[in-house]
């Protein structure tokens, strides 16, 4: 009786252990979602700017709003047009004082076409982030509910200066994954170091990007995003579904 129950405990451990293949289930559940179909969605971007130029410091923030809507004919985008009135005032009181940051602006920028094709459309950039075996993985919990944390490792992105002048970085992306593998949230957090020259010019920074999912219709969506750079620019994306008109 007694080697009976063991048996049977070992198939059960044995099976869980089978199971427990999280980037299997990840990869399978991204390449199911990469055959995106039409969205409706309303996008906030919220901004915070902080620049220090010549021992002063400058602060803006802003907050704009708009509705995205893409299907086989590509992306069409529709502005606010109190946001269009803000970046056009914004403009004028620049003439008036050169050193102050235009927040709105800065904001319209951000969210070009290729920005939101990334933010409705994010298998493709979680599957080059996962390439490979984790590094690390364990269950764990993601708001109250069992999850599996996966944990890889890559390269930061720098500009072509940085690079030259680098010395060390490094970079971490956690995800949560729920027991189908459907990524839930992420966390990915970049850091590196360098040195222009002997006495002067050490540099180095942290970036932190947090990143809630959202999986509908054969895609994977940014739900709710948080980008926390090294020159002190922070920026939280939300983009909500809409029924489409």
């Amino acid at each position: 009786m007694r080697i009976g129950m063991y048996g049977i405990a070992l198939l059960g451990l044995m099976a869980r252990a089978a199971g427990a293949d999280g980037a299997s289930d990840l990869a399978g559940r991204l390449q199911a979602l990469r055959l995106p179909g039409p969205v409706a969605a309303t996008l906030r971007l919220e901004l915070h700017l902080e620049r220090t130029l010549h021992r002063k410091t400058t602060s803006g923030q802003a907050s704009v709003r708009l509705d995205v809507d893409e299907d086989d004919r590509g992306i069409q985008i529709r502005w606010e047009p109190a946001v269009l009135r803000e970046a056009d005032e914004e403009e004028r009181q620049r003439d008036a004082s050169p050193d102050r940051l235009l927040p709105v602006r800065e904001a319209l920028k951000e969210l070009d076409p290729v920005r939101l094709e990334h933010l409705l459309d994010q298998a493709g950039t979680v599957a080059g982030l996962t390439k490979g075996p984790p590094a690390e993985e364990a269950v764990d919990a993601y708001e109250g509910h069992e999850a599996r944390r996966l944990a890889y490792r890559f390269r930061p992105r720098l500009s072509w200066t940085d690079a030259y002048y680098l010395k060390h970085s490094e970079g971490r992306f956690t995800i949560w994954i729920a027991a189908d593998g459907t990524p839930l949230a992420s966390e990915s957090v970049a850091s590196f170091e360098g040195k222009t020259s002997r006495m002067f010019g050490r540099f180095k920074g942290t970036t932190r990007v947090g990143t809630r999912y959202a999986a509908e219709g054969g895609r994977l969506s940014v739900a709710e995003r948080e980008m926390d750079e090294a020159e002190h620019t922070v920026r939280r994306f939300v983009l909500e579904r809409r029924e489409r008109p």
